[in-house]
């Protein structure tokens, strides 16, 4: 009876589109209008972040061609564009915090078998300034982290990297005002000695900065790989 009320007051919606699903579209979590249109980051991408690239004679995107990463590797599920756009904003500023279950279903449809292979030994959510999560009431990398690390049966480690400071917000920023901003944002605990290969979570993957100075303090705290696995990301093309 409870659960019949709840989905009466609060139906689940589209993460696209955000209209009232029908029953059978609820798991999927996209109505079959959206589920259409929604581009998944698919073949031909960066052999190195992920991003879409066009031509499958290439193996990296023009902004790994250009610079080193500190990660392994890195994936993106969704490219950055239309209404998924949309669904991120929701998802961060809307308290759609029940998108974190479709995310997570689609990253282990999209990429189950690959993390399988790396043997992970924890999940680290890209973590947000204290009291900027306070004002939000989460943090939406960790929402998709911790759902994530239930679905599959992989340790979570959300305390495992903080940020030292507040930085400023990244959208317009370019690449070298980027690492500027993010120059000495985080530190690590004492936790992160214990493990040697970690898959950190985020949600938008723009030039790998936010994702760099990351796994950075990983490798400083003795984490020998550093991979990267991101719910959108944008085109590696001009």
């Amino acid at each position: 009876m409870k659960r019949l009320i709840r989905e009466i007051m609060f139906p689940a919606r589209c993460v696209s589109c955000d209209k009232v699903l029908d029953y059978d579209r609820i798991h999927i979590g996209f109505c079959r209008k959206c589920h259409k249109k929604i581009r998944y980051a698919c073949e031909p991408v960066c052999k190195k972040c992920g991003k879409v690239i066009d031509d499958f004679a290439k193996e990296y995107c023009l902004d790994c061609q250009k610079r080193t990463h500190n990660f392994v590797q890195s994936k993106g599920v969704y490219v950055y564009e239309g209404m998924i756009k949309q669904s991120m904003y929701r998802f961060k500023y809307s308290n759609r915090r029940c998108y974190r279950y479709t995310f997570s279903r689609d990253i282990i449809k999209v990429y189950g078998r690959w993390i399988k292979t790396l043997e992970l030994d924890g999940i680290v959510p890209v973590p947000m300034y204290k009291k900027k999560q306070k004002v939000r009431g989460y943090n939406q990398a960790e929402l998709i982290a911790r759902q994530l690390s239930y679905d599959m049966g992989i340790p979570l480690y959300s305390d495992l990297v903080y940020r030292t400071r507040k930085t400023i917000p990244m959208k317009g920023l370019s690449d070298t005002e980027r690492q500027k901003n993010l120059k000495n944002a985080f530190n690590f605990s004492k936790k992160a000695l214990q493990l040697k290969r970690v898959l950190i979570i985020d949600d938008i993957y723009t030039t790998g900065s936010t994702l760099d100075s990351v796994a950075k303090v990983l490798h400083d705290a003795g984490v020998k790989e550093v991979y990267g696995l991101c719910m959108c990301v944008g085109k590696g093309y001009s």
